[in-house]
């Protein structure tokens, strides 16, 4: 065996050459893929059925309420019956049970969208409506233009009362010099008077050419003295105190024109507004004086002067409805009534008597139309 291997590894001798043998190295085996193991399935999973069933729960329990809400309106809905009107469906607000209506759109043939706006009537309205507007009285629309409160308006002329109650809303109430106050309720004017109204003396000099002056006592004081303006401002800015808004200058017949406008101008710087007192009896100024600015009324006693004069008065002093009042006491009914009679034709002019002596009350003979 050893003789063997070493013939083997000898080297071998071939025509006269030497060949070193090399050992032989064995044979690789053949490279196979590494095979994979197979695990066994995994057995299934079993599915939870419990989210499903609370969806299909809740989706039941929303269709159910959705068609008890549904029944509930259906029972409430009527239709509007289309001959109803509307004063009856306004009554119905005031039933019992108020039930809830549902008006469709209902449009006449013919009818265009823009003709309906025109007519100032919701579109959706189911019927036609029928518009109401207010046309106030003839004599409280030329008020309202011309800026006089007064138009239209009964005058209660208490210049001779002691007391002049609360007023009236829509009525004007004139007081006497010793009142205090307006009156609660309408409009109030208080008197003033161009002459001294109790005579004190303390307005001097004064005249002595004016019968009335004689006749109530009272002092008619000189225009050219200090005490005219002392007598009108005291008066002026008592009034304003008060918190009266008009006066009534009495007695300028007793003056020149140029006296009495001053007089009118001294109580607009006070804010007081003025109504004439028989401007017939002012000579020679009788349309300057209704013309002035700061005369909002007129006031005429018997002797005068009488509606158709006054209306031609107010005319050509641009005023055609300027309030006109005419007053009466004691024997002066019977000339109250003549003058309503004539007065009826003419617009803002009203006419009352006093029974209580001397304008202690006031009676209307002729409201103001």
């Amino acid at each position: 065996m050893a003789a063997s291997a070493i013939a083997v590894r000898a080297p071998i001798i071939s025509a006269g050459r030497t060949y070193a043998v090399r050992p032989q190295r064995p044979a690789r085996e053949a490279h196979r893929a590494p095979r994979m193991l197979r695990t066994p399935a995994a057995p299934p999973r079993a599915i939870s059925l419990l989210p499903t069933t609370i969806f299909v729960l809740k989706l039941l329990a929303s269709a159910f309420a959705g068609a008890a809400i549904t029944m509930v309106l259906w029972q409430d809905w009527k239709p509007a019956p289309p001959a109803a009107s509307i004063a009856e469906r306004f009554g119905e607000l005031h039933s019992d049970r108020a039930e809830t209506r549902i008006y469709r759109n209902m449009r006449r043939s013919g009818e265009s969208i823009d003709s309906e706006l025109e007519r100032g009537v919701p579109i959706n309205f189911p019927l036609r409506v029928k518009t109401v507007r207010f046309a106030p009285p003839s004599q409280l629309t030329t008020a309202l233009r011309d800026g006089n409160v007064l138009g239209g308006k009964p005058l209660r002329y208490l210049i001779g009362a002691s007391s002049h109650g609360l007023g009236r809303d829509e009525e004007v109430t004139e007081v006497s010099y010793n009142a205090t106050q307006p009156v609660r309720r309408g409009i109030s004017i208080a008197y003033c008077n161009l002459f001294d109204e109790t005579n004190s003396g303390r307005y001097g000099p004064y005249l002595h050419s004016s019968d009335t002056a004689s006749q109530y006592n009272e002092g008619q004081i000189d225009p050219r003295g200090p005490g005219w303006q002392k007598n009108l401002r005291e008066q002026f800015e008592r009034r304003r105190k008060q918190g009266f808004e008009y006066i009534e200058l009495d007695n300028p017949d007793a003056y020149s024109l140029k006296d009495v406008i001053g007089a009118i101008e001294l109580a607009a710087t006070y804010g007081l507004k003025v109504i004439a007192k028989n401007p017939k009896l002012v000579e020679g100024g009788a349309v300057t004086y209704v013309a002035h600015p700061n005369i909002y009324g007129i006031i005429v006693e018997r002797g005068a002067g009488g509606p158709d004069e006054m209306d031609v008065l107010r005319r050509k002093a641009g005023k055609p409805s300027l309030p006109v009042w005419f007053v009466a006491f004691g024997s002066g009914r019977t000339w109250a009534s003549n003058v309503a009679n004539a007065a009826k034709r003419y617009r803002g002019m009203g006419v009352t008597y006093s029974s209580a002596g001397e304008y202690g009350n006031a009676i209307d003979i002729l409201p103001p139309a």
